[in-house]
């Protein structure tokens, strides 16, 4: 990856994420009855008025993910943890329960890195692994492929998303 082009990620991220920190940001007034629903009334991305430049930046940077080298990779990773407010925001659009909707919420996790919380990472994981299985979906394959591009880095003493992925893939054939 030329250094143009990780500054031209990180010069859209850097603007999106603007847009959307204040929203991300955004104190909860827990005496207000309607605290939930006024979060939920609108999404995030709408909110800020940059749904499509965000989702479009999403795809783009998990397509890179899939089909880029490690260093790469690596530059992507930082760019969700850097831009808080954009990962927060951002999700998959296609559903889990096919194989590439599966496909593209394991890569969005192998992306994340665990997050901010493994705990939270943990629960995540099995959600999508548990849905595409109960939609019959083999994610065996998927599993063994979006490993092989996730880190080995162990950041909270967890072990690392590699890890995970294979500890899922392994665990099936108990």
């Amino acid at each position: 990856m030329s250094n143009a082009a990780e500054s031209e990620w990180i010069s859209r991220l850097a603007s999106i994420d603007g847009r959307l920190q204040p929203i991300a940001k955004q104190q909860v007034d827990p005496a207000d009855p309607n605290w939930a629903a006024n979060l939920r009334s609108l999404n995030p991305l709408d909110a800020a008025g940059v749904r499509q430049e965000a989702q479009d930046m999403f795809h783009e940077l998990l397509d890179a993910y899939e089909t880029t080298d490690e260093a790469t990779r690596v530059i992507i990773r930082s760019l969700f943890r850097r831009f808080d407010a954009f990962a927060w925001a951002t999700t998959v659009r296609t559903q889990r329960t096919t194989a590439e909707g599966a496909r593209h919420h394991l890569l969005h996790f192998s992306v994340r890195d665990q997050g901010e919380n493994p705990r939270d990472a943990k629960l995540w994981l099995d959600d999508i692994l548990d849905d595409a299985r109960r939609a019959g979906v083999d994610v065996d394959s998927i599993l063994r492929a979006v490993l092989e591009l996730s880190s080995r880095e162990d950041r909270y003493s967890w072990g690392s998303t590699h890890d995970w992925l294979e500890d899922r893939l392994t665990s099936r054939r108990s």
